[in-house]
């Protein structure tokens, strides 16, 4: 048996926009906000844990997920829910901040991999090189919906806190036989496939749908 802790690539702070090698998991942990702050001491707990009483712990930080199913607080399913309903895409200051996305199946098999083959006590990044900035994701959205990016993108007031990249090597996690295999394209366009077939899976999203939600609109 195997705990496998999932935590967050923001776990490692903001990474210079000039980095060509990205966060190990040996490097230091700086979180930057509050959700990383807590996803950090999140990872110290369960770290505790395994040291104390032995409890078979490995832990993963990832890159941006998205796909099928993803509630849409999150932006990819957020703009493809507006991009539906013929809305605005809204983007927190000017775009340019950078992410990484892995679609949800390859995760889901670094997991496996991980379950099966990593080893306890150890932490395995889940990343991908292929970075884009928000605006491209918005205007690869556009393109698929067929909408004009300079009328359908609103620029809006940029969140607290909204660092500008996350990068990470995942060498450690590739030795062990797992590699990304959902190009960009496809994985946005099984996503889209998704949400037009399945529009009201999450009934009322529209307070999730807001430029600057005031909390979690998970549905009741």
């Amino acid at each position: 048996r195997r705990f496998i802790h999932v935590s967050t690539d923001e776990v490692y702070g903001e990474t210079d926009e000039d980095a060509i090698v990205g966060n190990h998991e040996a490097s230091q942990l700086l979180p930057t906000n509050p959700y990383s702050a807590t996803k950090a001491g999140a990872e110290m707990l369960v770290m505790a844990y395994g040291r104390s009483y032995g409890l078979p712990v490995i832990t993963t930080r990832g890159n941006n997920v998205y796909g099928p199913n993803q509630f849409p607080e999150k932006l990819i399913p957020k703009f493809i829910l507006l991009a539906m309903q013929g809305k605005n895409l809204p983007i927190h200051g000017d775009g340019s901040n950078v992410r990484s996305y892995l679609f949800c199946e390859d995760v889901a098999e670094a997991f496996e991999v991980v379950l099966h083959k990593g080893e306890v006590g150890h932490v395995y990044n889940i990343g991908t090189k292929k970075e884009r900035g928000v605006i491209d994701v918005a205007k690869d959205i556009c393109r698929l919906f067929k909408m004009d990016p300079e009328k359908s993108i609103k620029f809006v007031e940029n969140r607290p806190f909204n660092d500008q990249r996350y990068f990470l090597d995942d060498q450690k996690l590739k030795n062990l036989g797992w590699s990304e295999r959902t190009t960009w394209d496809e994985g946005l366009k099984k996503t889209i496939e998704w949400y037009t077939k399945n529009p009201d899976w999450w009934g009322d999203v529209s307070g999730a749908l807001l430029p600057h939600p005031r909390m979690l609109m998970m549905p009741g």
